[in-house]
Parts: structure tokens; sequence; C-alpha cells
């Protein structure tokens, strides 16, 4: 009698390419939608509030997209290192709504301000890993 077992699943990781391949199809799906978000000047409360919560389901409904990816493996490690940056993005920006109706014009801006200074490091190391350009 023989006994076959077999380990792990059916569906190998992507490669490195066929991985970024599918980033970068889920990034052309939202980002005529994000771009056609006007950057919100912080000196016009009420125009970063308007810009955050049209920008926020879209950046959460990419983010979690991408996330459901199957990376390769060799990616992870500093793919957790870009969730990361890019959850704390994401944080700012509900804290920027959160403020904003509670019309805490001073903690809307500070949020917006944050959120708009992690994006560089958080594109740098997008860039880094491969990620398409624009980022996700």
């Amino acid at each position: 009698m023989v006994v076959l077992i077999w380990g792990g699943s059916s569906h190998a990781a992507p490669t490195r390419s066929e991985y970024f391949a599918e980033v970068a199809q889920i990034c052309r799906k939202y980002g005529p939608r994000l771009d056609a978000i006007a950057p919100a000047d912080v000196a016009e409360p009420a125009n970063v509030l308007d810009a955050v919560r049209r920008a926020l389901p879209l950046v959460k409904a990419q983010t979690n997209e991408v996330r459901a990816l199957t990376a390769p493996k060799e990616l992870r490690p500093a793919l957790a290192k870009w969730f990361a940056l890019h959850d704390r993005r994401i944080a700012r920006l509900e804290e920027a709504v959160r403020a904003g109706e509670r019309l805490d014009l001073r903690a809307l801006g500070w949020a917006y301000v944050q959120f708009e200074l992690l994006g560089p490091p958080t594109a740098r190391l997008g860039s880094a890993i491969g990620m398409p350009h624009p980022p996700c």
C-alpha cells in the first residue's frame, strides 16, 4: 500500500514580476479615481475633510486588495515594513476624518500633514521593494 501526502498548496506563490504585475493592476484600478481627488490645502479645512473623506475608502480598498495578494516569500519581510508605514498613513487619514467631524481644525490639519509627511518614506521603501510607480 502506498500513501501519498501533499504538503502546501497546489497554487505556488507568484514570482516577483508576477506579484508586481498584480499590484500594478490594482493600482491602475484605483489610481485614476484617487488622482481625481485634488490635493487639499491645509489652510482650507473643509476641503481637506472633503478630500480625505473621498480618498479614505479608496485607499483602504486598494490596500486591502494588495494585502490579499500572495507575495513571494522573499518579499514578505520588506512588504510587512511597507504595509506598516502605509497603515500609519491610513491611520492619519482616519484621524483627520474624526477630527473634522468634531470640528477640531487643528487636529484635522495636523493629521493631514502627518499623512503627507509619511508619503515620501513610504514611497521610497515601496520603490526599493519594486512597487509600481506611482506607488500604491
